[in-house]
């Protein structure tokens, strides 16, 4: 009778020695998927969802997220729609552990330069904002790999070319 119960402590101490194993092995794995999780996933997976943004130089923005590229999000505020590389971002609020990748090979090498491009074919007004402000307002004209160009509203002969390092939002105008 006593070995029963020496070989039921034994089994006991088995069990719970592989239950801790099992979910030590669950955590390592669980740590290292979340690992490979990138800030985009992370936004993209919450595509439809208010979040809140501060931006490099302290701008907050509170957009419901429409679209998420490799390297930016767009998304509607208050009276703006809002195109934001992800670069310029310091801070989210709003993001639960949810995330989401972009299945899409196509999809996933989308650059900022694209949403962009479509903008400058439709001849937008935008607005360009740094970390200090307004850096161009007009109509948005072209994208170059690196830069955009500008024609301020009322000056046909002026073009404001805006790197797109400088930037950290590109929002429509009011209006």
């Amino acid at each position: 009778m006593r070995w029963d119960a020496l070989f039921a402590d034994l089994e006991t101490q088995a069990s719970a020695r592989r239950q801790e194993d099992f979910e030590t092995s669950m955590a390592e794995a669980i740590a290292l998927e979340w690992s490979r999780v990138e800030l985009v996933d992370r936004i993209r997976g919450h595509t439809g969802q208010r979040v809140s943004l501060r931006l490099r130089g302290g701008e907050s923005v509170t957009v419901e997220v429409s679209a998420v590229g490799s390297d930016w999000l767009a998304g509607a505020g208050v009276g703006h729609q809002w195109l934001i590389p992800v670069a310029a971002v310091d801070m989210l609020s709003g993001l639960t552990r949810r995330a989401q990748t972009q299945t899409s090979q196509t999809q996933r090498r989308l650059r900022i330069t694209s949403p962009l491009r479509a903008l400058a074919d439709a001849r937008q007004h935008v607005v360009v904002r740094c970390t200090t402000g307004v850096l161009a307002e007009g109509v948005l004209l072209g994208v170059g790999r690196d830069f955009l160009d500008v024609r301020p509203q009322g000056s046909p002969q002026v073009i404001r070319t805006v790197p797109l390092a400088a930037i950290t939002a590109v929002c429509s105008a009011r209006g």
